[in-house]
């Protein structure tokens, strides 16, 4: 990895470092006698919560990096354009089909495998027939995300009015992003390993993707199957998504501030030190968040200030965009 990069990566490295371990350590400060049990259950469960959120980052950062490559934007993630919404819908309409007391729903396993499913059919039927429709597709990728997103949330909203009230809370307990109550039945033994399979299989795709960026025509005269890669790395980005959304709920805006933010910090469009980067920013805006949040007793949700904060980024990058322009 080029020099040029190792300061900055460093010093982010560093606050990672840092921000770990505050995280772990900081809710000892004031107490006289703690039991060594105390300190392990203690410690157990913020460990746990943090490597949900380094999987959660890690899943973010490699999706919106990745997406922005098959779309050729910078402004455009999965979570942006509706991949989570396809999530809240079907985790709706599992309640309303089979109720809240459903295996479908109790069982963290067959939740993830029906959720999964969903997604990789719904991204490869709608975003992979986009992104096939020519070079000039952005507008129509645009506009398709929103009418996605509409459409899903529309739907959702329906069945949630029409389904029992008990069930209604179930289904809002599941969709709204939260990292203080993140759902680690699936951490160990399904999310950790299925991101780390995923993305040894998405890593091998690094170079080619550098390719991409020079645009489609350049990619195949350079020898890159361009539709067979951007497939499969569909299915890629659908199965992280929804490891993601199902650990902590949607963050629709995480991948954008992140990617867009390593981008800014390393000056460079090679895949690698930017997942690097991302994902340790990623990191830090989780875990760092989460500890000022908790340690201020600030009575709001982590994915509300980061959508907040997203939503005006994006903003300042369109405006930049139209000033360059």
């Amino acid at each position: 990895m080029p020099s040029k990069f190792m300061k900055p990566m460093l010093w982010i490295g560093l606050l990672v470092v840092v921000s770990i371990v505050l995280y772990l350590t900081f809710w000892l400060i004031g107490i006289d006698v703690i039991t060594i049990g105390q300190l392990e259950r203690g410690l157990s469960r913020r460990a746990s919560r943090v490597v949900a959120m380094i999987v959660v980052a890690i899943t973010m950062g490699m999706t919106g990096l990745f997406f922005q490559t098959l779309t050729q934007n910078r402004i455009l993630t999965p979570s942006v354009i509706g991949f989570d919404s396809t999530f809240v819908l079907s985790q709706t309409l599992i309640v309303f089909l089979f109720g809240s007391s459903s295996l479908f729903i109790s069982n963290p396993y067959y939740n993830f495998v029906i959720s999964t499913t969903v997604m990789v059919l719904s991204s490869l039927l709608l975003y992979g027939f986009v992104l096939k429709k020519g070079k000039n597709n952005l507008a129509l990728l645009l506009l398709v995300g929103l009418v996605f997103r509409t459409l899903m949330g529309s739907l959702t909203s329906f069945l949630s009015r029409i389904i029992d009230p008990d069930d209604f809370l179930v289904v809002t307990s599941r969709s709204m992003a939260s990292l203080s109550n993140m759902n680690t039945d699936i951490l160990w033994y399904l999310a950790l390993p299925i991101m780390i399979v995923v993305i040894f299989l998405m890593s091998r795709d690094t170079k080619s993707f550098d390719v991409m960026n020079l645009g489609e025509d350049q990619a195949k005269s350079l020898g890159v199957s361009y539709y067979k890669l951007m497939n499969r790395n569909l299915v890629y980005i659908a199965i992280l998504i929804s490891v993601s959304t199902a650990l902590v709920g949607p963050l629709m805006f995480l991948g954008l501030i992140t990617v867009n933010l390593a981008r800014e910090l390393i000056k460079t469009d090679y895949h690698k030190p930017l997942l690097w980067m991302s994902s340790m920013l990623g990191v830090v805006f989780l875990v760092l968040g989460q500890l000022v949040l908790t340690t201020l007793n600030l009575n709001t949700s982590l994915a509300v200030l980061i959508n907040l904060i997203g939503g005006l980024y994006m903003i300042s990058i369109l405006v930049k965009g139209d000033k360059k322009a």
